[in-house]
């Protein structure tokens, strides 16, 4: 209950910060372009697909199952209107990241732990932002793309979790274990495969049903403000877990993706911010859609299954086998791509931790356990018992991140100036001088 109006407030602050800044995400898409085409050792395009890995994963397939199982179809809409207001969220985070950064081991490291204590001044807070970030992206977010990894093999080939988790260990060393380049190599060759893959099978779904959809629409609006819901309570179940599922699925606001943002190198730090926009876009207001409609198409009463067994259920009944293998390999590729993606971001925070220390490699290693740990909570433990946990982690950092970034709106507001006094745009002059 709890985690429910904790939620609310975070969208409530997000349209408060949505009209205070004009809706500026908007621009995200035109002022993207020219930054993605640079390159560098580790290219905005690179550190886009990193984010676009920890983005696009499970919350894109089993989240949006779950979000229709506890929520209905009006879920998919509040999952669309959480995304559009939280995203100026991820433009202020990751515009910090920038700001904020610093050169460790000849990489740039940086995130939500570094502008709390650089640009706020309370390294205490940030100590524990941290360590509850190496924590999240360890034992409490990374069980749920395992949990997906070892549901969708068990499913389609009845492999036995001690034979995934087995995998899963020599997957991790021979991949994640080996460093930053191999993590972002990974990812800039997985990511663009799976993501058009997805789109490809989705949108001809989408179009051999297209006489369907205005009436799954009028379903998704109808559910979404269906007013004997709201007397009866599950209104506020729908809102909540459209809320709380397009959070997890973009993580706007949560200071998960500063961590990844700050690898990159651009010319100004609201750039990266409007590259990390245009990512919770192709997210939840893209890809999920496209799942959520896909899930709605077929008739079947959600409350008999718990998550991955949805996806392969309907992909199975549309596509015959070819279905089953299909939702196989979305399920996988998904998970594989943020469970590699978040190692990266708990790596930082590590790092953040034990800068100043001489010896570093007990407390890397340490990290490593805590990632395997993880991978045995994933494998181990049901669907539904996972999320409570994902559930617990976002409002713990959420709270602490979105503190800090309120407390640096004029480093943000800054920026913008910066930003935008090279173009003839006095609107945001304005704006700025205006918010001061």
């Amino acid at each position: 209950m709890l985690v429910g109006y904790v939620t609310i407030i975070f969208f409530l602050a997000a349209v408060f910060w949505s009209f205070k800044y004009r809706f500026m995400q908007f621009r995200a898409f035109k002022e993207t372009k020219a930054v993605l085409i640079k390159e560098k050792n580790k290219s905005s395009y690179q550190t886009f697909m990193v984010s676009l890995a920890s983005h696009i994963g499970t919350g894109n397939i089993v989240g949006i199952s779950t979000a229709v199982i506890y929520g209905g179809a009006g879920a998919l809409f509040w999952m669309w209107v959480f995304a559009v207001f939280s995203s100026i969220f991820s433009l202020a985070e990751n515009t910090l990241a920038q700001v904020f950064k610093e050169k460790i081991a000849g990489e740039y490291r940086g995130g939500a732990c570094f502008y709390i204590k650089k640009g706020i001044n309370n390294a205490p807070l940030a100590l524990v932002f941290s360590i509850c970030l190496v924590l999240s992206n360890t034992i409490f977010f990374q069980p749920i793309q395992v949990n997906t990894v070892s549901e969708s093999l068990r499913l389609a080939f009845g492999i036995d979790r001690f034979l995934i988790l087995i995998g899963l260990f020599v997957f991790t060393y021979f991949v994640i274990f080996r460093g930053t380049k191999r993590i972002v190599s990974f990812c800039e060759r997985i990511v663009p495969v799976m993501a058009i893959g997805f789109i490809a099978v989705t949108v001809i779904i989408l179009l051999c049903n297209i006489a369907y959809l205005p009436a799954i629409f009028g379903k998704v609006f109808r559910e979404a403000f269906r007013i004997p819901a709201l007397l009866a309570g599950a209104f506020g179940s729908c809102l909540v877990v459209g809320f709380k599922r397009s959070l997890f699925s973009n993580e706007a606001g949560l200071g998960t993706m500063p961590s990844i943002s700050a690898m990159a190198e651009v010319d100004y730090p609201l750039q990266q911010g409007y590259i990390c926009v245009v990512g919770i876009f192709v997210d939840t207001v893209f890809l999920c859609t496209l799942m959520g409609l896909v899930i709605l198409l077929y008739d079947v009463n959600p409350g008999s299954f718990t998550g991955c067994d949805l996806i392969v259920h309907v992909f199975q009944e549309m596509l015959g086998k070819l279905g089953k293998y299909l939702a196989f390999f979305f399920l996988f590729t998904f998970a594989i791509a943020t469970f590699v993606s978040q190692f990266y971001l708990g790596e930082s925070n590590m790092y953040y931790l034990i800068n100043k220390k001489r010896k570093k490699k007990p407390y890397l290693l340490l990290y490593k356990c805590l990632f395997l740990a993880g991978i045995i909570i994933g494998v181990n433990n049901s669907t539904k018992s996972i999320f409570h946990i994902v559930d617990t982690g976002i409002i713990v950092l959420g709270i602490f991140n979105l503190y800090a970034v309120f407390k640096l709106r004029k480093v943000f507001e800054a920026e913008i100036d910066r930003f935008h006094v090279r173009k003839d745009m006095p609107d945001i002059d304005a704006l700025t001088n205006d918010t001061r």
